[in-house]
């Protein structure tokens, strides 16, 4: 079955030309352009045969009926919102290669034994709320209403104003839960995030795990005083607190091995200004990777370092746990049926972990999961530098279809 690759194309421009921001791509969750670029999915929808709907977090649905439609249903998909200043790809692309396969499936008439099923998740960035994958959490069962009611963006508004502001009620938000009765397997096709399939010279990868992130946020109270009549050793520097545990971290990454992962994504002082010595510090902290000691050797670390600089500078630390997620290993007949696909359709492939993050993480929690990438240009990603090319795109669309129509049971 053929791909209409100028369609795909199509499709991932308009997506990337809705933005809050002027000349850069930027679209936050449950944002008015993230609604914007909800609503323009669905209309492309409403000319097939295609049932529509979204959940009670805003996770969008769009399902092609099963000839047996009883039958768990193939799922697939990705998200649509962005970082702040983003690339095209990350996300859409899955996105809009589940629309594709969908709507080639509707204009040749070709039918399944089971219902497809395209999940668009919500709030898949952390770049709101500083906590990721939120809409696939919520559908799989992993994250509850309680737990979610603390989140706050960056202007101080919860996820409960969020909601409400494209119509949706935080109460109702359990409901999102689905069953794991309701899905046969789940694929999900992004683009690397590394520079690995690039440097291979591999056009597919298959992805066997997905690290996972433990993220936090360290709140650092010391005394702001005047720079100039303060000396050194009477000081309490929130800043310079924050610096020493901000190099414990990499540091402990470093030791913990296992392709072991630390960032300290951003470090906030105040009063922020040049003849004060910082009272207060911020850092938000990313530790990830799929051996699962090795990265909660880190966490502990980080732990332990906070006591130390505590005492040794005069410091009250505060370690905020945001997230925990459990790295998660992929079964090996999905990695073996991506692989045979991707050798049936001549595309060289490579067998690999994930580093990142991805709402395919926890359909593994309900059913068997698989994940496709295709090559990053430099291994850039969240960045308006990220590239993959269209033949890349076009060979990651024929590996997803394949594997969901052999799953599904086309029968015309």
């Amino acid at each position: 079955m053929s791909i209409n690759l100028p369609r795909v194309q199509s499709i991932i421009e308009k997506l990337a030309s809705i933005s809050s921001e002027t000349g850069e791509l930027t679209r936050l969750a449950f944002s008015r352009e993230d609604e914007e670029a909800h609503h323009y999915v669905i209309e492309l929808c409403r000319q097939y045969d295609l049932d529509v709907r979204r959940d009670e977090i805003g996770n969008l649905f769009i399902r092609k009926a099963g000839i047996e439609d009883h039958l768990p249903a193939v799922a697939f998909g990705s998200h649509i919102d962005t970082v702040v200043n983003a690339g095209k790809f990350d996300g859409p692309l899955g996105s809009v290669a589940g629309l594709e396969i969908l709507f080639q499936l509707c204009e040749q008439g070709v039918q399944t034994r089971h219902p497809l099923e395209l999940i668009i998740f919500t709030c898949e960035e952390s770049s709101r709320f500083n906590y990721a994958t939120l809409g696939s959490k919520v559908m799989c069962g992993i994250a509850e209403q309680e737990s979610l009611s603390k989140l706050r963006d960056k202007q101080g508004s919860g996820l409960k104003e969020a909601l409400a502001d494209i119509g949706l009620d935080f109460a109702e938000v359990n409901q999102a839960k689905r069953n794991a009765e309701e899905f046969k397997c789940f694929f999900e096709l992004h683009i690397e995030q590394g520079p690995r399939l690039e440097k291979e010279n591999k056009t597919i990868g298959v992805v066997t795990g997905i690290a996972a992130p433990i993220r936090s946020i360290v709140k650092i109270n010391g005394q702001a005083d005047h720079s100039g009549a303060t000396a050194m050793h009477y000081r309490h520097d929130a800043l310079l607190g924050g610096a020493e545990l901000a190099l414990a971290i990499e540091r402990a990454a470093i030791e913990a091995g296992h392709s072991t992962v630390a960032t300290v994504g951003n470090l906030t002082a105040k009063p922020g200004v040049m003849n004060v010595v910082p009272g207060y510090c911020e850092l938000l902290v990313d530790i990830r990777g799929i051996h699962t000691q090795a990265r909660e050797s880190v966490f502990t670390a980080l732990q332990q370092q906070i006591e130390q600089v505590a005492a040794k500078r005069g410091l009250s630390i505060e370690l905020q746990l945001i997230s925990k997620d459990q790295p998660i290993l992929l079964p090996e007949q999905m990695v073996q049926q991506i692989s045979q696909a991707a050798q049936k359709l001549g595309y060289s492939y490579e067998i690999m972990p994930s580093g990142a993050g991805h709402d395919a993480m926890h359909m593994a929690t309900l059913c068997p999961t698989g994940m496709i990438f295709v090559p990053s240009k430099d291994g850039i990603s969240h960045n308006p530098l990220e590239f993959t090319s269209w033949s890349d795109i076009e060979a990651g669309i024929n590996v997803l279809q394949k594997v969901v129509l052999e799953q599904a049971e086309a029968t015309s």
